[in-house]
């Protein structure tokens, strides 16, 4: 039983990095192979201005006292200086490489995969007469917090990227 547990995760675990690397060179092999100015993406279509908003707009210019007028024109302007649309900071450094970095996740669902099958053993083991093995448990550890640690640091890299993709993308 504990071979077919020990093999099955060696296999697994090659199985998996094997297959993360075929799909790693087919993304690469498309993104050179496909022309350069093509988008992928549809851009967005615009709102139009509701009724109400466009007769809102269309009143100050049928209004003509000088006072109403004026009244109106310095609200106008205010209004417009706060519906202007504020640019987005560009992107640090940092937020750029981490946005380039797509490794964090497939390596941290592996050391994940990984933690819970060494896990299992350890659960397993404890429930055999002998004992285990004094470093496993360090092992163990070490999985789990490397696990944890790459999981967080490829959700670092889905914030970048969305981040990055919101600044270009002008949204």
């Amino acid at each position: 039983m504990a071979y077919l547990l020990v093999m099955g995760s060696v296999l697994l675990s090659i199985g998996v990095c094997a297959g993360w690397a075929l799909w790693s060179v087919g993304r690469w092999c498309v993104a050179r192979l496909s022309p350069q100015g093509s988008s992928r993406r549809t851009p967005t279509p615009r709102k139009r201005p509701s009724s109400r908003q466009q007769k809102a707009a269309a009143k100050p210019a049928n209004q003509t006292a000088g006072k109403t007028a004026s009244k109106t024109t310095a609200k106008s302007s205010v209004a417009s200086k706060a519906k202007a649309p504020r640019q987005p900071t560009p992107p640090w450094a940092l937020t750029r490489v981490l946005a380039r970095r797509r490794s964090a996740l497939p390596l941290g669902l592996l050391v994940a995969l990984l933690f819970g099958g060494a896990r299992l053993a350890e659960v397993g083991m404890r429930a055999r007469p002998h004992d285990v093995p004094v470093g496993y448990h360090h092992l163990v550890a070490v999985l789990g917090w490397t696990a944890l640690g790459l999981l967080a640091l490829a959700l670092l890299c889905g914030f970048a990227n969305w981040r990055l993709r919101r600044y270009e993308g002008g949204a």
